[in-house]
């Protein structure tokens, strides 16, 4: 795979090594000449001066046949305008940008950029990990800021061991918890996708019985998130 990365920040030059690692063709292309300089003796040729906005730079680069091009400086309209040179100009098969305003996400998908990384929720989610040991983790937000991946572990002590995982989806009845809230109704936007016992990893059914430390993947909402946390982790 040739993937052309524009920007050498330490986020380009680290997922330049790790594909070059993986034994990937890589071409890094940066505008600044100082940055180039630090990083040519440790990348060598794969790093090329040049501005990431201009079609001769990444023509030079050679993103005419390249697989995947990822926009990392650290400007998030630079990055925009990169993605679309690319697919515009040479019909990069895939786009791969960096944001830092959240509220970007949005317009960067409509305007064709084929994966967003929002950089703000990787540093959130990483020190998440860090500080506190959670059973909780988001692993990738999917299609939008709305959609997301995540991991739930079940506790010891909750309530939801020894159910069939079809009782995640059932609402609560008015009062349980001490609430009528609304909110805490049918989980219409979230399905679980696989749960990992120990070594296995059991495709999700409604019959299958939830243990101690099983390890729940799932799809959800931004709105529901919460409530399916409560239901696999709390004791209700």
């Amino acid at each position: 795979m040739f993937v052309v990365i524009v920007g050498c920040s330490a986020k380009g030059y680290h997922l330049a090594k790790l594909l070059l690692v993986a034994q990937h063709e890589v071409v890094v292309l940066e505008k600044n000449l100082a940055r180039c300089q630090l990083m040519w003796d440790e990348l060598g040729s794969v790093v090329l001066q040049g501005d990431g906005t201009d079609l001769v730079d990444l023509r030079r680069a050679g993103v005419t046949r390249a697989d995947i091009l990822v926009a990392v400086t650290n400007r998030d309209a630079t990055n925009l305008v990169i993605c679309q040179m690319a697919k515009q100009a040479f019909s990069v098969q895939r786009t791969v940008a960096t944001i830092g305003d959240p509220r970007n996400q949005t317009i960067f998908r409509v305007l064709g950029v084929d994966s967003v990384v929002n950089v703000g929720d990787l540093v959130l989610d990483t020190l998440e990990r860090t500080v506190v040991e959670s059973s909780f983790n988001h692993l990738a937000y999917l299609r939008g800021p709305n959609t997301v991946l995540v991991s739930i572990a079940i506790p010891e002590d909750a309530t939801i061991i020894g159910k069939k995982l079809s009782d995640v989806y059932i609402p609560e009845e008015p009062g349980e918890n001490g609430s009528d809230d609304e909110e805490e109704g049918p989980l219409k936007g979230s399905f679980v996708t696989v749960v990992v016992r120990g070594d296995t990893a059991m495709q999700p059914s409604d019959d299958l019985v939830l243990e101690a430390n099983d390890e729940v993947y799932a799809v959800t909402t931004s709105t529901e998130e919460a409530h399916l946390y409560q239901k696999l982790t709390g004791t209700w």
